[in-house]
């Protein structure tokens, strides 16, 4: 009957999910790239992303949970370090602050609309393919401070299956040495219900705070820090779901 009713609902989900992205990017998004200032589309996208979340409620019975919300400043920039399983993550981390920003590879700048929608949005620029890419991160962290705006990484750098591990990027040490920025990290089990693929399921999508990591450790001491905050407790709400047998500690390729 599960079974059943997730099915049901991931068709439903589809079905309503990707029409809308399309209609709201194209029509309601793309238009703002044209006002003076970048509220109004921080404003749109923040209004994206509750209508997401309301869409998977309605059609999936998928919940969210914020925990640890309160810990986060409310205003000037910090980096939130987060464990990567699923678009949803992107999604329920822009309702916490509307100013969030992120880091997004150059290719993406010149692809027609979406890169004038990530200028408007003041994404960062990153060259991903380049072999000393952790040098560029004292541009980008100087960047964030003169913004004053939380900034999102991605240690996992890609989306990761529950119970899939690589080798995470020090992308957040470098941001910290280089600024003394607060690091925050973020676990999570969404990718149990929000998953890559077509078939989905209801449940509860938790979204965990923590930090910030103590300023002064060197690179290997932050990066434990970060894998205890990000991984391993992602395995364990992973757990408490109910899912401990995906944990198989499987390596995951690249291109996971």
């Amino acid at each position: 009957m599960k079974l059943l009713r997730n099915g049901i609902g991931s068709i439903l989900f589809n079905l309503i999910y990707y029409p809308f992205t399309l209609i709201y990017c194209s029509i309601g998004l793309m238009p703002l790239c044209l006002a003076k200032t970048d509220g109004p589309i921080r404003r749109g996208i923040h209004y994206y992303c509750r209508g997401s979340l309301w869409i998977a409620r309605l059609t999936l019975g998928l919940k969210h949970e914020y925990r640890g919300l309160e810990k986060l400043p409310k205003e000037g920039a910090f980096i939130l370090a987060a464990a990567h399983q699923s678009n949803m993550d992107p999604i329920m981390t822009f309702p916490i602050r509307n100013d969030v920003t992120a880091l997004a590879k150059k290719q993406l700048f010149h692809v027609p609309f979406i890169g004038a929608a990530l200028r408007k949005a003041k994404i960062v620029k990153i060259d991903r393919e380049s072999r000393t890419a952790h040098k560029g991160m004292e541009d980008v962290a100087k960047h964030i401070q003169e913004m004053g705006r939380p900034l999102i990484v991605y240690p996992q750098a890609t989306r990761m299956r529950p119970g899939h591990y690589r080798r995470l990027k020090s992308g957040a040490y470098y941001l910290q040495a280089d600024t003394d920025l607060p690091v925050y990290t973020v676990a999570t089990n969404t990718g149990l219900f929000w998953t890559k693929g077509f078939w989905h399921r209801g449940g509860t999508a938790v979204f965990e705070i923590d930090g910030p990591i103590e300023h002064g450790l060197d690179k290997a001491g932050f990066m434990e820090r970060v894998e205890a905050a990000v991984v391993t407790r992602s395995d364990q709400l992973i757990a408490e779901a109910g899912f401990g047998n995906l944990l198989t500690h499987k390596v995951a390729d690249d291109d996971a």
